[in-house]
């Protein structure tokens, strides 16, 4: 559903062979030589001081990655404040509220227990972790003064920022760089001829750690190439577990409460014990919508259609119209979705069929070396 120049730039971001010279993908592979000095030039500057770096009074760990695309950085981000309230820390998360329509430099999503603002106005991402309500989340482009804002409203002593490290303008005691871990560099090409977002090499030598995910439950920690490319840097594995976040019945008056009950108990329920052998009739507006796909086809589910959305696309009235029509045309018994795009639904939408809304977690191979990496890093 991306138009036709979006679907070459993306079919360009992810090949891996050499275009003709003369080509489209040539032409963006200039186009990225250009970012690329660009961004080793910003990051030069700030790290001679040329550019200022404002610091909250609180520590601040940054969540991000060298790739644009996910990689895991929202999930990462709710396990970070679920750990740090575990340690006995106030935590708050702070995002820049991609595609949110926001006019002020900062605003408040939640307290911790309230909603504020929608989904349209923060960004999908910040108020799907603002509808968990156990922590608070605070949106806005100057990420420094949202920090202040949260410092100065809310009883929170640590800022997580989400997608966090290419900001450089705050500074932060902890940067943490997600990288998937089949394809870690993507194509090895910068944005747009490819998804970095930065030079790895250079970029690595920001962080203080990496952390790998989409990770096989047995990885081989001495053989992945990142060890390589950041040999002095503490690499950790992990992978996204999906779980049931809520099932809508058809037509349930109850949908019009505004988001899933996703408290941390029903994160315990594995998705295939309600899919497995379901007719089902997917949608999905993610980073990877083939991520998805595979994995309701994992967990025994009769995929009979999946409708596919270019990330953090807004639903219409008629795309909706559109898979309610397709589900009932194909005879599914259910309609299946992420807890992402659950956050950009209107809350008072009546289903034609079930509606079973998937969210992801994050486990660590090494659960405890991880968390005492950060405790110990953070002095907690």
């Amino acid at each position: 559903m991306c138009n036709t120049l979006e679907k070459k730039i993306i079919h360009a971001s992810t090949r891996q062979d050499s275009a003709p010279f003369l080509s489209f993908d040539t032409l963006l592979k200039a186009v990225s030589y250009g970012y690329e000095a660009g961004a080793v030039l910003r990051n030069r500057w700030y790290h001679s001081g040329r550019m200022s770096r404002k610091r909250l009074p609180c520590p601040v760990i940054s969540v991000g990655n060298i790739m644009a695309g996910g990689t895991g950085k929202t999930p990462m981000a709710v396990y970070l404040a679920d750990l740090l309230i575990r340690s006995g820390k106030k935590p708050v998360v702070i995002s820049r509220g991609y595609k949110g329509s926001l006019k002020h430099p900062a605003a408040m999503v939640s307290d911790g227990t309230r909603l504020f603002l929608d989904a349209r106005v923060a960004g999908d991402e910040p108020y799907m972790m603002a509808c968990l309500k156990r922590f608070p989340v605070v949106v806005g482009k100057d990420r420094y003064r949202a920090g202040c804002l949260a410092l100065d409203q809310l009883d929170v002593d640590v800022v997580v920022l989400d997608d966090g490290f290419q900001h450089m303008q705050l500074r932060r005691n902890l940067d943490l760089v997600l990288m998937d871990y089949d394809s870690p560099l993507g194509n090895g090409r910068i944005l747009p001829a490819g998804r970095l977002r930065e030079p790895p090499a250079r970029a690595l030598t920001r962080a203080d750690a990496v952390i790998l995910t989409r990770c096989p439950e047995s990885p081989e920690d001495f053989s992945h190439p990142v060890s390589a490319l950041a040999p002095d840097l503490p690499v950790f594995y992990s992978r996204h577990q999906p779980f049931l976040a809520s099932v809508y019945p058809a037509d349930d008056t109850q949908n019009s409460q505004p988001h899933p009950n996703t408290q941390k108990k029903s994160e315990t329920i594995p998705a295939s014990d309600n899919l497995q052998g379901v007719s089902a009739v997917l949608f999905s507006g993610i980073a990877d919508n083939r991520v998805f796909f595979h994995t309701i086809q994992r967990f025994g589910a009769n995929i009979l259609d999946h409708l596919e959305f270019e990330d953090h696309y807004r639903y219409k009235g008629a795309d909706i119209r559109k898979i309610q029509d397709r589900a009932v045309s194909l005879g599914a018994d259910m309609l299946v979705t992420t807890q992402k795009d659950w956050a950009k639904l209107y809350p008072g939408e009546k289903w034609v069929k079930d509606l079973a809304v998937v969210g992801v977690k994050l486990i660590f191979s090494k659960k405890k070396i991880f968390q005492s990496f950060i405790t110990n890093r953070l002095h907690i």
